[in-house]
C-alpha cells in the first residue's frame, strides 16, 4: 500500500470531487482515480461511491479515512524525525521581494515542523487569483 494512494483518498474525501481533488494535489483526475481503484482492489472493498453527480464515502471507506489520516499523520512524524521535511511549501512571490522572505523562511527551516519551502517567481495577476499559471 502506497501512502500517496492513502493521500490521494483523504483528498477527495475531503472534497467529495475527483475534479476538486485532482486540482488541490495539482495531479490530473484520471490518475486520482487509478489509485483511488487500486487501493480499492488492494482493500478488497469501495471506499467512495461514484454517481455522475456526486461522490461519497461508503461505510468503509468512512472507516478507512480515520485510519488513512492517522498513517499519514504518523509518516510525517517520521519524516520529521528522520530530519527530512514534513511539507513542501510553495509561496508565490516577485522575485523582486524574495529578499524579504529571507528571516521568515530561515526561522520555517529550523522550526518543529519544518517544511521546504519553493519559491515561484509568479505574475501579479496570477498572484491575485491565488494560483500559479501552467
Amino acid at each position: 500500500m502506497e501512502l500517496r494512494a492513502l493521500h490521494y483518498f483523504v483528498t477527495v474525501a475531503e472534497e467529495l470531487h475527483f475534479g476538486r481533488a485532482a486540482q488541490r494535489l495539482s495531479i490530473v483526475q484520471s490518475a486520482v482515480s487509478q489509485q483511488i481503484t487500486r487501493l480499492e482492489r488492494e482493500l478488497g472493498v469501495r471506499l467512495l461511491e461514484r454517481t455522475s453527480r456526486r461522490v461519497r464515502l461508503t461505510p468503509a471507506g468512512e472507516r478507512v479515512l480515520a485510519t488513512a489520516r492517522e498513517t499519514l499523520a504518523a509518516a510525517a512524524r517520521v519524516r520529521v524525525v528522520a530530519g527530512e521535511p514534513a511539507a513542501v511549501l510553495r509561496i508565490g512571490t516577485a522575485s523582486c521581494a524574495t529578499w524579504r522572505l529571507d528571516r521568515a523562511l530561515d526561522r520555517l527551516r529550523v522550526s518543529e515542523r519544518p517544511a521546504e519551502p519553493q519559491l515561484i517567481d509568479l505574475p501579479v495577476t496570477a498572484r491575485l487569483a491565488g494560483r500559479p499559471r501552467r
